[in-house]
């Protein structure tokens, strides 16, 4: 027989050892920062989702009580306007909101949203009048009170610093006098 002639550089090889397992703990550095980040983020957000839940509870109570009158009513106007200065004395200290009454309220409702409502405005003048509301108008006051206090609510601060500034003081004493 033959023999086969080994090459010796390959004799001189040792066999294959795999390397340790590689630990999947510690973890990076990196890691860790994005799991900081990450829990931070949502605990973050967690903390606004509440905050803002709470803030706007006033305003969907609001909306559920509009909800539930009933519009053959005879006083329905009168409600729906203590509903509306109601909501608004939720977010705004008392002195602010339950002293305004005529032009001044409307004028008032009117720096909240972002499109005055005067048909709005002449419904809810209506209220003490003899005649009152029809079917329709009471409706319609139902449906513009309902977006008034959707968009208008909850009051931010930026208008609540505004109320109290000389600017909308003269604003509201001019529109009295007219």
């Amino acid at each position: 027989m033959q023999t086969i002639n080994a090459n010796p550089a390959l004799e001189a090889l040792k066999d294959i050892h795999t390397p340790a397992i590689i630990e999947n703990w510690p973890i990076a550095i990196g890691y860790w920062l994005v799991l900081m980040i990450l829990i931070s983020s949502l605990i973050f957000t967690t903390i606004w989702l509440t905050r803002r839940y709470k803030r706007s509870a006033a305003k969907r109570m609001a909306i559920r009580e509009l909800d539930f009158l009933d519009i053959n009513h005879s006083n329905i106007t009168v409600d729906i306007n203590t509903l509306i200065k109601r909501a608004a004395i939720s977010y705004l200290p008392r002195d602010q909101v339950a002293g305004l009454e005529g032009q001044a309220w409307y004028a008032w409702m009117d720096n909240q949203v972002k499109h005055s409502t005067p048909a709005l405005h002449q419904l809810l003048d209506k209220r003490y009048q003899r005649d009152g509301l029809n079917l329709d108008e009471v409706r319609q006051l139902k449906y513009l009170t309902k977006r008034w206090l959707t968009e208008a609510l909850p009051i931010n601060s930026r208008t609540s610093h505004y109320l109290y500034s000389p600017t909308y003081t003269k604003q509201l004493e001019q529109v009295v006098k007219c």
